[in-house]
């Protein structure tokens, strides 16, 4: 596990905030469960994620800079290259989870919150999270071992 990977975090904390977009829709329906004309809520940001996971891998451009280095010698080619550009390079798109409404499966009173989905929806979710956050804090611990020499 690299416990300097700034990249891991940065996505295991876009993950944290998406799932915390979730169970705020989650809330939202779970307590309008009996209002009329009300349609459930939902958080899409999977596919977002996965995106900006793809989207830039810095290794790729270091094989680009220096191919023959890279080839010969990785590791040398990663320390060589110049860290400093990643952090001006500019985001293709901001990573925002997108909210929407399911209008389907209306009952007699126009709202389509079912209570058992939405609970099985917070155990869900609350495991995902706990799990991300869990990961990201050992990551964090990992690195304040390295930091102290331990």
């Amino acid at each position: 596990m690299d416990f300097l990977d700034t990249r891991t975090r940065t996505i295991t904390g876009l993950a944290l905030d998406g799932l915390y977009e979730r169970q705020k829709a989650i809330a939202s329906n779970t307590a309008n469960a009996l209002t009329p004309n009300y349609h459930r809520k939902e958080v899409e940001f999977e596919a977002q994620l996965q995106k900006k996971i793809q989207e830039y891998d810095y290794r790729e451009e270091v094989k680009v800079e220096n191919s023959n280095l890279y080839r010969e010698n990785p590791a040398e080619a990663l320390k060589r290259f110049d860290m400093a550009q990643m952090m001006f390079r500019e985001e293709s798109e901001p990573f925002v989870p997108m909210l929407r409404e399911d209008a389907t499966g209306l009952d007699g009173n126009g709202n389509n919150v079912n209570l058992e989905r939405e609970m099985m929806q917070t155990a869900k979710t609350g495991t995902q999270y706990t799990i991300l956050s869990t990961l990201l804090g050992n990551s964090f611990d990992g690195l304040e071992q390295v930091i102290k020499g331990q």
